[in-house]
């Protein structure tokens, strides 16, 4: 009578293994691409949600909000004015935050103003000014959010309007 062994040989065990390892390196890379489109979305709704904050802070308060993106330090940050100087508010880093680089045409940064009537002040905001350029915010400005391939991107128009 013969008895036989039970069990897998070692090549059976080295396929399994093997399959296993390829279908584990396929769901990491699916998840990064998936983990990096959300927060380049995460980052819009982020920055459209300041921008909303600061126009409603200017309502309530009756004080111009200043909205500051400087896309160089990838942050944004919102400023009030006491009496004749501004005064820093909350500031959001979105490298740091989420692993998001800001970009704007040129690379400049930009600000718009906030007045108690819910508008941007065409006359106070401007692009430009950190790097020697000023211009007055007349034009349509885009916002890009980028994450190594994955961007999104926000319109904001010289009244203070965002268009996601």
């Amino acid at each position: 009578m013969k008895s036989r062994r039970r069990g897998f040989t070692l090549i059976e065990l080295v396929i399994v293994i093997l399959i296993g390892s390829i279908l584990t390196g396929v769901a990491l890379n699916s998840f990064q691409n998936v983990q990096s489109r959300f927060a380049v979305q995460s980052a819009k709704r982020v920055y459209m949600s300041w921008h909303q904050r600061a126009r409603s802070r200017a309502i309530e308060s009756g004080e111009t909000i200043v909205l500051f993106v400087w896309p160089a330090g990838d942050s944004a940050a919102t400023l009030s004015r006491d009496g004749g100087t501004f005064r820093w508010g909350d500031v959001q880093r979105f490298d740091d935050e989420l692993g998001v680089s800001l970009e704007t045409q040129g690379g400049y940064s930009f600000y718009t103003c906030m007045t108690p009537r819910g508008y941007a002040d065409t006359s106070c905001g401007s692009w430009g000014a950190t790097h020697g350029y000023t211009a007055t915010f007349t034009d349509t400005l885009r916002l890009r959010f980028r994450q190594s391939a994955d961007t999104a991107s926000v319109l904001i128009l010289p009244m203070g309007q965002v268009i996601g």
